[in-house]
């Protein structure tokens, strides 16, 4: 399936996408995502996913650095900054939460935005939400067949998302399309917003 001549894409020096994941689950999920499509991406998580970030806790994580000045995320994580605007360009933060360890006013102010308000990054942070989990969300999508365990949770997403090691090619990107599609239109989560972003960072091809 992988053995078509890959295209040349243009290269990509800036970060274009950043995320925030909530566990180890979303950490795996994202760097399928950075691995099939070849894309600058930062993922940023709690003890390499080990320990989770949880929404009740992120307005008290974006006023530390680097998330309290644009020009200091800017330059931990090489994003594009225009010095007269004061603004990042071409570049997305998102966030992928569980919402179940948190209130449902918390959960709302989350999914709308109103939770960043404060932050200098609010122009620039795109909720995704999982309800009430990723595990949730997948299997309402058909991606995952059964309920599964967290002892389990590692290995399982490990095979449905594995690191993809070779050419970025129309295979490979048809793969992650397939995927956006599956999880659109379901109302526990929008994590085709997420994937059809970084689908649009490879959208400019070499002729």
């Amino acid at each position: 399936m992988r053995n078509k001549k890959a295209k040349a894409f243009l290269p990509l020096n800036y970060t274009k996408c950043a995320v925030i994941v909530h566990g180890k689950s979303e950490k795996i999920l994202c760097q399928y995502i950075k691995s099939q499509l070849h894309i600058k991406m930062e993922i940023i998580s709690r003890g390499k996913g080990s320990s989770s970030i949880q929404i009740n806790g992120l307005e008290a994580m974006l006023k530390k650095k680097p998330y309290a000045s644009l020009r200091q995320f800017a330059d931990e994580f090489t994003v594009e900054y225009d010095s007269a605007a004061k603004a990042l360009l071409n570049f997305k933060l998102f966030i992928i939460m569980d919402t179940d360890d948190c209130t449902l006013k918390m959960k709302e102010r989350y999914t709308s935005g109103e939770l960043f308000s404060s932050s200098p990054l609010k122009d620039y942070i795109v909720p995704i939400y999982n309800i009430p989990n990723l595990e949730n969300a997948l299997a309402k999508a058909g991606i995952l067949a059964r309920k599964i365990s967290s002892s389990e949770k590692s290995e399982v997403y490990s095979k449905i998302f594995p690191i993809n090691e070779g050419p970025l090619t129309e295979d490979v990107i048809q793969e992650v399309r397939l995927f956006s599609e599956k999880v659109s239109g379901h109302r526990e989560t929008n994590m085709d917003v997420f994937v059809d972003y970084c689908l649009g960072i490879i959208s400019q091809v070499t002729p």
